[in-house]
């Protein structure tokens, strides 16, 4: 297993780069802004550090780029900026590009306040899972090509609502109609499609208050997956499990409490079932310290 750190381009990435000297580190990446990453870029490659590029990205008018939603406009415009970020991948020999798969409703954001808004009516699974396939067959194929890695990760089944940083946003969740893992295995296996586990997103899966519930539902699915699964974010959920994620450090110590989901011994079995894989790449997705995150995770994998 190999152990990363996720930057971006606010946050001290050289410094925390430097300070943890990672296998990896995952990239935060809006590719309306390619050439602002090109220091990011020269910099890895200098200390001889892997990549990986997590897409993210809204279209000019706001709207979330979505690869399920059946209009031609916002479906083409969102599988061109995967594409570039594919295309980025291998410019800069990277590993993966690591996607969410977009949902049956079309979303704006609003990165100065903070939130998400929804402007469509939700449809139904059958009329976008066709269109996300379509999606996936084509960038995979596009990925495939170009020697790159296409993960696609589990999502909450609800967005935080307005702030996203604490813990309000979660009291608050929003509907943006991502697609659950539940619908997303209908697609699965397909060739160059590996599954990203962000353990709290997969919890997040479930909106029921029954913690053994949802801890046999993670379990389950991480060993269904685990054979296609390329990429590990090790996070964890707490009360409310409503549906929404949660970026807690591992050092907090709510995470060996019963509230964590999972928590710092259930953590300890889900990285086992991955202990001797050299093609599995983790890491922790903090609001804050990545640093600090980076190195407890260094620990707890050092004690499996």
């Amino acid at each position: 297993m190999k152990l990363g750190i996720k930057i971006g381009l606010k946050s001290n990435w050289k410094s925390d780069l430097l300070a943890t000297r990672p296998d990896f580190c995952e990239i935060w990446f809006d590719s309306r802004k390619i050439s602002l990453y090109e220091p990011i870029f020269k910099f890895v490659r200098e200390i001889g550090c892997q990549v990986g590029l997590h897409f993210w990205g809204a279209l000019p008018d706001g709207t979330l780029t979505n690869l399920a939603y059946p209009d031609k406009e916002i479906l083409n415009a969102s599988r061109t900026l995967v594409k570039k970020t594919i295309e980025t991948a291998a410019k800069y020999d990277a590993l993966y590009v690591n996607i969410h798969p977009g949902g049956t409703l079309l979303t704006r954001v609003d990165f100065e306040r903070q939130q998400f808004l929804p402007y469509t009516k939700l449809l139904s699974y059958d009329t976008t899972l066709n269109i996300l396939r379509q999606s996936l067959e084509e960038l995979s194929s596009f990925a495939s090509v170009q020697g790159i890695l296409f993960c696609v990760e589990s999502v909450p089944y609800l967005a935080l609502g307005h702030p996203w940083h604490g813990k309000s946003g979660r009291y608050n969740p929003v509907n943006i109609g991502e697609i659950p893992i539940t619908e997303l295995k209908r697609l699965l296996p397909m060739e160059n499609v590996y599954f990203a586990n962000d353990f709290g997103h997969t919890c997040a899966n479930l909106t029921i208050p029954d913690r053994e519930i949802i801890k046999s539902w993670l379990f389950r699915t991480t060993l269904e997956f685990a054979q296609n699964t390329k990429l590990i974010h090790v996070s964890y959920i707490v009360p409310p499990y409503n549906g929404t994620d949660y970026h807690g450090s591992l050092y907090f110590d709510e995470f060996k409490t019963q509230a964590a989901l999972p928590n710092y011994s259930e953590m300890l079995e889900l990285l086992k079932v991955f202990k001797n894989r050299s093609d599995i790449h983790a890491l922790v997705e903090p609001e804050s310290d990545h640093i600090g995150n980076f190195k407890f995770l260094k620990i707890l994998v050092e004690r499996l």
